[in-house]
């Protein structure tokens, strides 16, 4: 498979919380998406202040690590981002219309073991010093050397730079369905970060990259990323972003509301009253990234039991769920985002979706051997089903749904308590097993099945409780040994009727164990201000998510 062709050169064109986006591999000649841009010869002018979200705010760009000043601009631990790019930028939004960046071409070979990319020519570091290939081989060395920093997964057997312009990698296993991991990490600087003797404890208080803007003024509360006069592609019209933290989306919103910052990526209650109708110019965009629900710790009493959450599915009311926070409810048993994925789903469960069924919830549980206590509760072996959720207090939107489903799970005879941390320490939580269940936490973007299902049950990514995951896959820590063979069996197949045949045996087993409860389809938050700048993406113009991000950033034209 070959996918090209052109770089952003002619204008400009995580709810993944977590890891990097995940589509397919594709191609766009980015000419028409990036014609507003006007060429980038002029001078341009303008900040922006977008509004995020932080904890604890410091002086740490290091990409790969977690919790870091990076963070406040939206982008995903251990991907490209405003500062650091990749080789390409992965489209959420815009399906298998993926943004040819720092590789300007790509082409799989040899069964798809080995991905050979054609690189820039012409890219400097903002310190001056020529990008080239050996910067790329020397990343994703570093990252095959130090597994701690490789958060995307990347399973490589070498990269090789033939020319200054070329890098080529080989994979063990067969791996085109891994594209969008492999091509999203950050690519950072040979000549400097090869100094580093230790790659997982380095601040990087001066971040040197390749990107459209590049760090002015930090303080505790914000930074300003400014525009980046030298950059290889026509630079930003806006000449720089403030990024300001804020503890939860509440005072984001009131940010955006009041009309102190201009750009966020956050869930507004009831925006059409909130904001929409604050200002001709406000803007709130959510495209469908996904589908998420109650994830649970597989390995914990009582989510542990099938019953138990064959019970939850059937006696949750999916519709209210979703619209505590205005999101569609999950239909498809499959958990598939629908209808985009309509011709991924299996022809024995096309068509077949989740229904609400109260007495079913109730005889699912006793027909299991559970009995209602004197408190109305069920128990069983003299243990109450009782069960703890896990989320950021900052995230509203989670909150707001738990409340809804704490109510429901009460009248089906299920006691669901709440447990919020911070952000910062959530997915420690779940990365190491240290939960009940969760939401939100990690839920990527499934804009491939396999990808879908691979990121959140592939028992070839079981880790035992205690020990973390590094990538966040699977941490319901559900195992399936025929699961398991086929997740293995698909990169081998080389047809799409191979491929979806594997992949019905995986939906068919999703169905049956249900190892995470679907319950509605979320969006990527995008919430703007055209009062100063405009070329945001919308419904009508969907190039990419409208969350706070480089490429979009690019197409922006001060007003």
């Amino acid at each position: 498979m070959t996918t090209s062709k052109s770089l952003i050169a002619t204008g400009v064109s995580r709810r993944g919380v977590l890891t990097g986006a995940l589509a397919v591999a594709g191609s766009l000649a980015l000419a028409s998406c990036q014609s507003s841009s006007g060429g980038g010869s002029g001078g341009g002018s303008g900040t922006l202040t977008v509004a995020g979200q932080s904890d604890n705010l410091t002086k740490v760009f290091n990409p790969f690590l977690a919790n870091t000043a990076q963070g406040l601009t939206y982008t995903s631990q251990g991907s490209g981002g405003f500062i650091y790019e990749p080789l390409v930028q992965i489209n959420t939004v815009n399906i298998g219309h993926d943004l040819p960046w720092l590789a300007k071409a790509w082409r799989w070979s040899d069964s798809n073991k080995t991905l050979t990319l054609d690189i820039q020519s012409g890219v400097k570091w903002t310190d001056g010093t020529p990008f080239s290939a050996d910067d790329v081989v020397f990343t994703y060395t570093m990252l095959k050397e130090n597994p701690g920093l490789n958060l995307l997964g990347v399973e490589i057997t070498s990269v090789t730079a033939p020319s200054a312009t070329q890098v080529v990698f080989t994979f063990p296993v067969p791996s085109e369905q891994f594209f969008t991991n492999v091509v999203s990490a950050p690519i950072v600087s040979r000549h400097i970060w090869s100094k580093v003797k230790d790659p997982s404890k380095y601040t990087d208080e001066n971040p040197v990259g390749t990107g459209p803007f590049k760090l002015g003024q930090f303080s505790a509360q914000s930074f300003t990323l400014v525009r980046n006069e030298e950059y290889w592609q026509p630079k930003a019209q806006i000449k720089a972003l403030r990024f300001v933290a804020y503890k939860d989306n509440v005072s984001m919103t009131n940010a955006l509301v009041q009309g102190q910052a201009d750009w966020g990526g956050t869930y507004i209650a009831n925006a059409d009253k909130t904001y929409l109708s604050r200002s001709k110019h406000n803007n709130y965009w959510a495209p469908l990234a996904g589908t998420d629900g109650l994830i649970p710790n597989l390995e914990r009493w009582p989510l542990s039991d099938l019953a138990v959450r064959q019970a939850i599915s059937l006696g949750v009311d999916r519709k209210q769920v979703g619209a505590a926070s205005g999101a569609p409810p999950a239909t498809s048993v499959t958990g598939l985002p629908m209808p985009a994925y309509t011709s991924s789903v299996s022809p024995e469960l096309k068509g077949v979706d989740f229904t609400q069924d109260v007495a079913k919830a109730h005889q699912t549980l006793t027909d299991a051997g559970y009995s209602k206590g004197g408190d109305g509760y069920y128990r069983k072996g003299g243990k109450r089903v009782e069960f703890s959720v896990s989320f950021p207090s900052s995230y509203t939107d989670i909150a707001s749904r738990v409340q809804v489903l704490v109510s429901q799970l009460k009248d089906i005879g299920i006691k669901l308590n709440i447990d919020t941390t911070t952000v910062n320490e959530i997915n420690t939580l779940t990365g190491k097993g240290d939960f009940d269940s969760t939401m939100g936490y990690p839920v990527n973007s499934a804009p491939r099945a396999f990808s879908y299902y691979n990121d959140t049950i592939n028992p070839n990514l079981y880790y035992p409780i205690g020990k973390a995951t590094p990538t966040f896959q699977n941490i319901e820590r559900f195992r399936n040994a025929e699961a398991a063979e086929l997740f293995k069996e698909y990169p081998k197949a080389t047809t799409d009727a191979q491929r979806q045949q594997i992949l019905n045996g995986i939906e068919k087993i999703f169905v049956e164990n249900l190892p995470w409860i679907p319950m509605f389809y979320w969006g990527s938050y995008g919430n703007w201000s055209t009062a100063k700048a405009t070329g945001f993406p919308t419904p009508q113009d969907p190039y990419f998510s409208p969350v706070p991000n480089p490429v979009v950033a690019l197409r922006l034209k001060p007003v």
